[in-house]
């Protein structure tokens, strides 16, 4: 696995730019380890060390499940778009991938329903995006809020469109 992360390894090979990093190598046989034992593992590392990639490659490279959870949908989105596809392919990765969100990230229908009958009773705004909602249930195909570009994700039609807590 370290092998990866030297000038000739697979992550040097397949990704424009990379450099070799000790901290970075110096994680990645930690998480490994972690991976192997199931053991917890706390890392701190500064900027510009590459802890993505160095927890990334042994989790894909552990042959079995694991889950990474972060600290914000910014950072999953960028995970799950373009640091593991990066990665997954570097290594030439064959298993499943996976984006698990909660579900106050998906549109709830029902609730979204029960807004639009009560559409004379909201703001306009509001109920302007009500519309705009209702038209993207109709198109999405697995509802997830972050898709939506028609409504601002600050917008009072998202709370009652969010599926129940």
């Amino acid at each position: 696995m370290t092998d990866d992360f030297a000038a000739d390894g697979q992550l040097a090979k397949a990704i424009p730019g990379f450099k070799p990093r000790e901290p970075q190598r110096q994680m990645a046989v930690a998480v490994t380890h972690a991976i192997e034992k199931s053991q917890p593992l706390v890392v701190e590392a500064g900027t510009g060390t590459g802890k993505t990639y160095a927890y990334l490659a042994p989790a894909l490279r552990a042959g079995k499940k694991v889950i990474i959870s972060t600290g914000s949908k910014a950072l999953q989105d960028q995970l799950y778009s373009r640091d593991l596809p990066t990665v997954s392919n570097a290594l030439k990765f064959t298993g499943k991938l996976a984006l698990l969100k909660g579900r106050s990230n998906y549109l709830c229908l029902e609730r979204l329903e029960q807004q639009a009958l009560a559409g004379g009773d909201l703001p306009v705004q509001i109920l302007s995006d009500v519309i705009l909602l209702r038209s993207w249930s109709n198109q999405t195909e697995d509802g997830d809020i972050s898709t939506c570009v028609s409504v601002a994700e600050d917008s009072q039609a998202w709370p009652a469109g969010h599926q129940h807590q």
